[in-house]
C-alpha cells in the first residue's frame, strides 16, 4: 500500500513538473509575443515611413487689422505639424481643450493676431486702457510696473534715440498730438506758432524716461513727459510673431505688419512646385491724392530684395512721407515730425509745382536679425528719414547699418534717384539680389 502511494506521489509530481515547464513555456511565448508586439508598435512609424508618402509642405497665406493698419503673414508648413498643434490647443489659452479651428490658416491667423493684440494692450495711445496710456496719464515720478515686454520696446526706443541724438524720440507724442496725427482726430486749422512747438518741446526728450527690465518698470524724470511708441511698436510686434512662430517649430515665414516686414527661409511656390527664397519690395514713393480713385491699386515696387538661402532671417522697415500726411489749407504736411525742431520733416504747397528733388522715404533692412531687429530697423528708418539723406548717411556709415535713400523729382515719382549706405551695397546689394522690378515681375507680386 504504501508502494502504490508512492508510485501514485512520483508519478502526480512528475506530472506536476511537467505542467510547469509546459506553463512556463507558454509563459515565455505570451512575454516575447507582447514584446514583439510593443516593439512593432513603437517601431512602425520608421519601419513603413519610407513607404508612406509625406505631406508636402505649403504656404499658408492669412491676414487681418492691428493698430489702426493691416498685417499679413505667409507660412510654410507641413499641414500635418498644423493639424498636430491645432489639437494640442497652443493657438489660445482660452480655448476647450477638446475645440479646434476648422482650418489651418484659421488656426495660425489666431496664433499672429494674439501676439499682436497683446502688443496693441501694452504700447497702444489709442486705447485708454493700455498700459502706455495709463502710464502717460500719471505725473508720478516713480517706477511704473508694466509688462517685460513693454519695458523691452521702451529699451529698444531709448537705445535709438541715443544713437541718433534724438532724431528718433518715443517722447515726440505731443507733437505728434499737435499735428493730428495722435487720438486728436481733430481738423487743425493753421500750422502751430513757433511759441506753441517751443512751450511743448519743454515736455520732450528721450532723456526724460527712464527703463528697467529686472523686475520691468519705466519712469518718468519730468512728471509731463508721455510717451508714443507708433514709430517701433509695428516693428516690435513682428520680431514678437516671429518669435511665436519660432518656439512652435515654423522657420520658414515673412511677416508684415503696417510695412514693417521680418522673413526666415524659404516659401513654397505652388506653380514652381519648389521652395523658393523669400522677396521683399521697397515702394516707389509716389505720392498720391487722398481722394484719388486709383489709391486702391496696388503700389508700384522701386526694388525687390530676394533673401539668398534658407538660413537668412532678415528684416526690412521704410519710412515716408507719401502715405501718411494731412492737409491745412493749400499746405501739404508729413506725418514724420522732426523732435528737434518740433515741425514735420517736409511742409509744402499741396498745389505748387514741384520745384526741387525730394526725399520720398528710407528703407532699413537687416540681414540678420539677430544683429538688428526688426523694431530696431522701424525705429532706424524714421531716425533716417528725420536726419535726412547727407546727415543719415554719415550715421548710417558709423553705425554700419544697411539703409537706402529714395529722392523724387515730384509727387508722381517719374524721376527715382537712390543713395545707399556702405552696409547696403556691402550686405544687401552683394549678398541678397536687389534690383529694379522688371514689369514681369511687377505683375507677379500683384
Amino acid at each position: 500500500m504504501a508502494s502504490k502511494n508512492s508510485s501514485e506521489t512520483k508519478r502526480s509530481t512528475e506530472n506536476n513538473q511537467e505542467d510547469a515547464q509546459q506553463s512556463g513555456v507558454g509563459g515565455a511565448i505570451v512575454r516575447y509575443g507582447i514584446v514583439i508586439v510593443l516593439c512593432f508598435f513603437f517601431l512602425k512609424p520608421y519601419l513603413f515611413k519610407a513607404k508612406e508618402a509625406p505631406i508636402a509642405p505649403q504656404t499658408f497665406k492669412v491676414r487681418g487689422e492691428t493698430m489702426g493698419t493691416t498685417w499679413n503673414a505667409a507660412i510654410a508648413a507641413s499641414p500635418t505639424r498644423v493639424v498636430e498643434l491645432n489639437a494640442q490647443g497652443v493657438a489660445d489659452d482660452k480655448k476647450a481643450p477638446d475645440e479646434s479651428f476648422d482650418s489651418c490658416e484659421e488656426f495660425l491667423a489666431r496664433i499672429i493676431q494674439g501676439k499682436l493684440d497683446f502688443v496693441d494692450s501694452i504700447a497702444s495711445t489709442y486705447r485708454p486702457d493700455s498700459q502706455l496710456s495709463l502710464f502717460n496719464r500719471s505725473e508720478s515720478t516713480d517706477w511704473f510696473e508694466v509688462d517685460e515686454e513693454l519695458a523691452r520696446v521702451v529699451k529698444v526706443a531709448l537705445d535709438v534715440a541715443r544713437k541718433t541724438g534724438g532724431a528718433f524720440d518715443p517722447t515726440v507724442a505731443p507733437l505728434v498730438n499737435l499735428y493730428r496725427f495722435g487720438p486728436n482726430k481733430t481738423p487743425i486749422a493753421e500750422l502751430p506758432s513757433d511759441e506753441t512747438i517751443n512751450e511743448i518741446k519743454k515736455s520732450i526728450g528721450y532723456d526724460k524716461i527712464e527703463t528697467r527690465l529686472d523686475p520691468p518698470a519705466i519712469r518718468k524724470t519730468t512728471p509731463s513727459a508721455t510717451l508714443d511708441l507708433s514709430g517701433v511698436a509695428k516693428g516690435f510686434a513682428v520680431d514678437l510673431v516671429a518669435q511665436a512662430l519660432e518656439e512652435l517649430g515654423f522657420e520658414d515665414y515673412m511677416i508684415e505688419v503696417g510695412g514693417e516686414i521680418r522673413a526666415r527661409g524659404l516659401k513654397v511656390d505652388s506653380y514652381a512646385n519648389a521652395q523658393t527664397p523669400w522677396t521683399l519690395g521697397i515702394q516707389t514713393p509716389e505720392v498720391r491724392a487722398k481722394d484719388d480713385e486709383t489709391t486702391s491699386r496696388s503700389p508700384d515696387i522701386y526694388r525687390f530684395v530676394r533673401f539668398p538661402n534658407r538660413e537668412t532671417s532678415g528684416a526690412l522697415a521704410t519710412s515716408g512721407d507719401y502715405n501718411n500726411y494731412l492737409t491745412c489749407g493749400a499746405v501739404r504736411f508729413s506725418h514724420i515730425i522732426d523732435p528737434r525742431t518740433g515741425k514735420p520733416t517736409e511742409i509744402v504747397a499741396s498745389d505748387a509745382p514741384d520745384a526741387s528733388e525730394r526725399l520720398g522715404s528710407v528703407s532699413v533692412f537687416s540681414t540678420d536679425v539677430r544683429e538688428l531687429t526688426c523694431a530696431q530697423v522701424d525705429a532706424y528708418a524714421t531716425a533716417f528719414f528725420v536726419l535726412g539723406e547727407d546727415e543719415g548717411l554719415k550715421l548710417a556709415n558709423e553705425l554700419e547699418i544697411p539703409v537706402l535713400y529714395l529722392l523724387r523729382s515730384d509727387d508722381a515719382a517719374t524721376s527715382v534717384r537712390e543713395k545707399s549706405s556702405r552696409a547696403f551695397q556691402m550686405k544687401v546689394d552683394s549678398r541678397f539680389s536687389s534690383e529694379p522690378y522688371s514689369n514681369e515681375q511687377q505683375a507677379e507680386a500683384n
